[in-house]
């Protein structure tokens, strides 16, 4: 049902353009959103959860913030807490085992340009939220409209699917 729901997704936005308001009415994105209800996608999304610590939750989706200026200061804030939780404090972070972060990419992400139809969701079993947003333990900065976000080697896959079926281009790898 969420591929049938995305397959006629994709064919509203061919058709109709990335306007939000003449999406919305498309008898095709109509009928895919009652096919995701229907699917219950939530509940096949294994790594909603993961990923985002608790202590580093935004107060708002990143989706949902206007201007530009409070995207900055709520990514900013996440990363300042993650920093400070990885120091435990005052005390400068200490590792049990050494981890390459080199293999890892760099992902961006523009609100603006975001349709929020859960199809990446669905595609990266959860590593992208339903807005296409990443996973807010990997945000790194917030800039010129657009989020920065490390995904690491382990999970490059996962969030290729994601940006596959992404058909606003919100999500993509930084060249």
């Amino acid at each position: 049902m969420a591929e049938e729901a995305f397959r006629l997704m994709q064919e509203a936005h061919a058709e109709k353009g990335g306007f939000w308001n003449r999406l919305r009415n498309h008898h095709e994105w109509q009928r895919a959103e009652r096919l995701l209800e229907e699917a219950e996608i939530d509940t096949i999304a294994p790594l909603s959860q993961q990923l985002r610590t608790a202590d580093l939750r935004p107060y708002l989706s990143i989706a949902a913030l206007r201007p530009e200026s409070e995207k900055e200061k709520l990514v900013d804030s996440v990363v300042t807490r993650r920093r400070s939780l990885l120091r435990g404090g005052d005390r400068p972070a200490q590792s049990t085992q050494h981890t390459d972060l080199s293999g890892g990419r760099l992902l961006i992400y523009v609100p603006e340009e975001n349709l929020a139809d859960g199809a990446a969701k669905y595609a990266s079993r959860g590593f992208f939220d339903v807005d296409n947003v990443p996973p807010w333990d990997l945000w790194v900065v917030f800039a010129g409209g657009a989020l920065l976000s490390w995904v690491p080697s382990e999970l490059l896959g996962l969030a290729q699917s994601g940006i596959d079926v992404n058909i606003e281009g919100c999500i993509a790898w930084l060249k």
